[in-house]
This record gives structure tokens, C-alpha cells and sequence, in this order.
């Protein structure tokens, strides 16, 4: 039975979700009007989204991907 992925919440800013031994993390990096939520995974950034809902999404997918 796979793992159920876990968010945690890190800061306001900062959120992070966990499946097994994958780990995604999601950040807010404000620069003016090119703030963006971006996404981590393995500590390599995988892209910026400007709207969390987005960001969340592909985050819980890259988590998620192949288990």
C-alpha cells in the first residue's frame, strides 16, 4: 500500500510534503511583480508558479509520481 503524502507547514511562506522518502517543498519568493511560489524538489528547483494552488498541485504530483 503506498505511503499517504504528509504537508507540513514550515512558515507562512514555506510548506513542505512528504510520500515515502520524496520530499517537495514549496516557497514564496517576493520580488515585487515577479514574486512567485517555487518549487523544490530533491533541493533543486523545478519551476515557479504565481498562484499557490498551482504550486501545491504540482508539488503533491512530484510526490506522489510513480508510487
Amino acid at each position: 500500500m503506498p505511503a499517504k503524502p504528509v504537508w507540513t507547514k514550515i512558515s507562512p511562506r514555506h510548506f513542505r510534503v512528504q510520500n515515502g522518502s520524496r520530499r517537495v517543498d514549496i516557497t514564496y519568493e517576493g520580488a515585487g511583480f515577479q514574486s512567485a511560489w517555487s518549487v523544490y524538489a530533491g533541493g533543486k528547483l523545478v519551476t515557479r508558479h504565481p498562484g499557490f494552488l498551482d504550486a501545491r498541485g504540482l508539488a503533491l504530483k512530484l510526490a506522489t509520481e510513480n508510487t
